[in-house]
């Protein structure tokens, strides 16, 4: 449904415009548009609401009726920012060590994009060189001699891509701002996912530059021909690149048959060495070979005669000519691409809807540019790629593969590669990311009969289908004319169950617990050819829902990028969904929005869903920030750092030595009073998260204003670059949990708000309060700084006061007290919490009666436990031990303060908990009275 706000009727009413996202699908009667509602509960509101609508839409359950994966309490890692597409076996046990080396275990591990087995559409996989070639009617080894040499051309042009993406601003959340992380970090270091990220790359035959022709030894190739009798068949003409990991290991097989081999690959640094190894122990004196850095192909190099000395160094001359011609060129490529992406940022990207810019790049891009358009994407992103297995790629045959290792040539063995992980560093929790279509361009079409189409999977037939945006979805982001599903196509299957159930029960039986589901939305969009979005959208909603029922017990998924209703509304089961755009790590103006987002989106999710608030990095510039947006969100808390770039004082904050972390049990959401204020532009407004835990509530306080979403201009954008300090207040009834159910009379809610006290405690700055419900404390931020206050009712018992709030290490310490109960009356015969001797009727030495009043707590974690005491306690003890005062805990009265500020009864009691092996304390605190 799309709210036309421009069409308003002649009383000012709003007039709705409602897409079906297919022109050939239409309408004149809805009767169930529009869902109308009223509550003097925003909350209760909102989540009637949704719910009800979800129920006439689609069927999905309310959020309060699923089951939750156990995962959520569990510290994660995940492996986009870190690896992105070259993510290996060998890159997860270097995340998860420089983690462990720093004190933390996470429980859940998500490999993200970069397992699967995926290629570009087969006349995309001719490289440059063979296309050269081609026009230059150029045969035999010259050929072979230009084609060995083609990574120069890559890696030069990568290399200067990804420093003008480094110097370029961030367009986070545009079209060009998808692929620039994965341009800011290829280069050298990195392979180009044409090259290393594909189930079906031909192989190259490797030169011998001794004898002067080609070695017949090359793994199997996917473009049509396969081994038979036992051989293998040699191309005259490969489709594309192989990496060059795989070319090292062929030869290998050509003449160094020294190098020893795990079944992995092995690196061209590697191959040297073993290769000058073996010479060293023979007695035949062999030629050195130039150093190469980096060399895209390892040459062989065999016993030499005077002739083939000559001979080799001609063919080695010819061989770095062109080489250095590749390089040239390469260069030239680089900055023309850098040139146009340039012109697109600041050109196209910020010019308005049906504007004469984006009219003319529009009609080029689906024209004379969309050879170019589709060469940039398959070279520059994952987007146009298709998926071609639903089995893991070569980076995942065994613990120690790496991203050097030949993608498409090594057999997986996931299996192995998970149990490794499980068994090596308890990790609990495996998730593996894929697409709702399979993988971002969908999956392998099975018209030509394409080796990969249909993944593979026996009678799944795929097609691609053309996506054409819907006019409301141009009016809001008009690039997504010349999108890759648009440009490109998608690859729609006709069965997703069939490929959902080949995807899950191979990650099932390979040992992963669960999946996080991507690019949901597009499928929508695609439908546009295929009866409406909405129809394509439910029947891979159901499929996906019904999949992962079977195969992952404990409902373990995220759904991701999923925010039409298309989608949420079919949540029948699932349980989590990201709660808005990626976490954008190198664009400065995306953080404060982010959060904003995030907060506010959770109004809705939250209704049908556990809102997930995505990665963050620990050593990130807005890490603090990040943190405490996670810590009182209720959702995942995961970061995706490099391995070694941790900022582990921050990370101990909310995660204890287990792996597990302090989550809230509600979704976190914007307090009353921030519902309809500009947290990020209006200059003078603070955002306020409440959220609850077993015993305590949560209120997180951000200074966002600054930057946001700028519609004109289509990217984040920093409209101040030096907000001033800001000020609110915190209520306790801002926690809503503790809010008495209200009937609309004011009156009768202040009388309750009198008659309750709570105590409420800043982390960061220190202060216990004792206020009323409807009673604030001051919190002033600076930009970008944030404050988290944990909320505890005051029980008062026999004239003592008490209010457990938590650690103070941890970021939401009010999560860390999971129960807390009261006893009162006289001590139990034979002795009593105070440890002391009774003579079993409340009387010690038969003179003064005495009561007990104790409060027992239960505590998750270790450090400083801050309470609050009406009076210093008589006696606290420690997992049934006594505890010695100002050695093992400390009474300071008179540090509380009233909502007046004038000061308040009572004081802050802090214990010490130590670290146990369970990380499960009880404390009790002890008041005695006497009669």
């Amino acid at each position: 449904m799309y709210v036309d706000r421009r069409a308003e009727g002649a009383n000012g009413e709003v007039v709705l415009r409602l897409e079906s996202g297919s022109p050939d699908v239409t309408g004149t009667r809805w009767p169930s548009a529009m869902y109308v509602g009223a509550s003097w509960d925003p909350y209760e509101l909102i989540d009637r609401g949704v719910a009800a609508a979800a129920a006439m839409s689609g069927g999905a359950r309310p959020r309060s009726t699923k089951q939750m994966p156990p995962s959520l309490d569990g510290f994660g890692w995940c492996t986009w920012d870190a690896f992105y597409s070259t993510v290996s076996a060998r890159g997860l046990a270097e995340g998860l060590a420089a983690l462990e080396a720093g004190g933390v275990s996470p429980q859940l591990l998500i490999i993200d994009d970069g397992w699967q087995m995926t290629d570009v559409d087969p006349p995309m996989r001719k490289t440059p060189a063979a296309d050269l070639a081609d026009k230059l009617h150029v045969e035999g080894e010259p050929r072979r001699l230009l084609e060995a040499t083609q990574d120069e051309f890559f890696y030069e042009s990568q290399e200067v891509m990804a420093d003008a993406a480094a110097h370029m601003p961030q367009a986070a959340g545009t079209t060009l701002g998808t692929v620039m992380p994965t341009l800011a970090n290829l280069g050298p270091q990195h392979n180009a996912p044409l090259h290393s990220h594909s189930g079906s790359v031909a192989s190259l035959d490797t030169l011998d530059l001794t004898n002067n022709n080609t070695i017949a030894s090359q793994s199997q190739d996917n473009t049509g021909t396969r081994p038979t009798g036992g051989q293998r068949q040699q191309q005259d003409r490969p489709a594309a690149p192989s990496s060059t990991a795989g070319m090292a290991t062929r030869a290998q097989h050509a003449g160094a048959s020294a190098v020893e081999s795990s079944g992995v690959g092995v690196s061209i640094t590697e191959a040297v060495r073993a290769r000058e190894a073996a010479g060293a122990s023979t007695t035949t004196q062999e030629p050195a070979v130039p150093p190469v850095a980096p060399a895209p192909a390892q040459l062989a190099v065999r016993p030499a005669t005077a002739e083939s000395e000559l001979a080799a160094k001609n063919a080695a001359t010819a061989f770095w000519l062109v080489r250095a011609s590749q390089k040239v060129a390469g260069w030239f490529m680089g900055i023309a691409t850098a040139g146009f992406l340039i012109f697109y940022q600041w050109v196209v990207e910020p010019a308005p809807p049906n504007s004469l810019a984006v009219r003319a790049f529009a009609a080029a891009a689906k024209g004379l540019l969309k050879p170019a358009m589709l060469s940039f994407y398959a070279t520059a992103s994952d987007f146009t790629r298709r998926l071609t297995s639903v089995r893991a790629n070569g980076k995942f045959s065994h613990p120690d593969a790496g991203p050097d290792t030949d993608w498409a040539g090594v057999p997986e063995a996931l299996g192995t590669v998970v149990a490794h992980i499980k068994r090596k560093f308890g990790v609990r929790y495996i998730y593996c990311w894929h697409g709702l279509p399979g993988y971002w361009a969908g999956v392998m079409p099975t018209d030509h009969d394409e080796l990969g189409g249909g993944a593979g999977i026996p009678g799944l037939e795929s097609h691609i289908r053309f996506a054409s945006p819907t006019q409301g979805v141009l009016e809001i982001e008009p690039s997504m004319a010349w999108n890759p599903a648009v440009l490109a196509g998608i690859g729609v299957v006709a069965d997703p169950n069939r490929l959902y159930n080949a995807m899950h029960r191979y990650l099932h039986d390979s040992g992963v617990d669960g999946v996080k589901v991507d690019c949901q939305a597009g499928v929508g969009l695609i439908g546009s050819a295929m009866g409406g979005g909405a129809a394509l959208s439910a029947m891979y909603q159901g499929a996906l829902e019904a999949s992962v029922a079977h195969h992952f017990v404990g409902n373990h998924v995220i759904n991701c990028m999923c925010h039409s209703t298309e989608n949420l509304y079919r949540m029948t089961a699932t349980a989590v969904a990201r709660a808005s755009d990626d976490f954008y790590p190198r664009d400065p103006a995306s953080s404060h929005p982010h959060i904003a987002a995030c907060a506010y989106n959770s109004l809705f999710l939250g209704a049908l869903l556990q809102p997930d608030w995505d990665m963050f990095h620990s050593k990130h510039p807005a890490a603090k920030l990040h943190a405490a947006a996670r810590a009182v969100s209720g959702g995942p808390v995961y970061v995706s750092d490099k391995p070694g770039e941790h900022d582990f004082a921050l990370l101990h904050s909310l995660v204890l030595p287990d792996g597990s972390v302090l989550r809230a049990s509600l979704p976190g959401r914007p307090t009353r009073d921030c519902l309809f204020v500009d947290v990020l532009r209006d200059g003078k407004s603070l955002l306020k998260v409440w959220n609850a835990n077993s015993v305590t509530g949560v209120v997180g306080v951000f200074h966002l204003q600054g930057s946001s979403w700028d519609r004109v201009r289509r990217k984040f954008h920093v409209h101040d670059k030096a907000p001033r300090r800001l000020s609110t207040e915190v209520r306790p009834y801002d926690v809503d949990a503790f809010r008495p159910p209200s009937n609309g009379s004011a009156a009768a809610e202040a009388a309750v708000a009198a008659s309750e006290q709570f105590a409420v405690y800043s982390r960061a700055g220190g202060v216990l309060s004792l206020l009323h419900g409807n009673e604030g404390v001051k919190v002033s931020l600076p930009s970008a700084e944030a404050d988290v206050l944990t909320v505890s009712r005051v029980t008062r018992v026999g004239g003592n006061a008490f209010a457990p709030l938590g650690l103070t290490n941890m970021v939401n310490g009010g999560g860390a007290v999971r129960a807390v109960s009261h006893t009162f009356g006289l001590p139990a015969p034979a002795s009593s919490v105070s440890g002391g001797a009774s003579n079993g009727n409340g009387r010690h030495g038969g003179v003064v009666a005495t009561r007990e009043c104790v409060f027992t707590m239960t505590v998750r974690g270790y450090g400083e436990l801050v309470s609050y005491c009406g009076r210093e306690p008589d006696l606290v003890l420690l997992n049934g031990a006594r505890l010695q005062p100002e050695v093992s805990y400390t009474y300071s009265p008179g540090v509380v303060a009233a909502g007046s500020g004038a000061a308040a009864e009572g004081g802050r009691l802090r214990v010490d908990l130590p670290r146990v092996s369970d990380l499960e304390n009880e404390v009790q605190v002890v008041f005695r009275s006497f009669e």
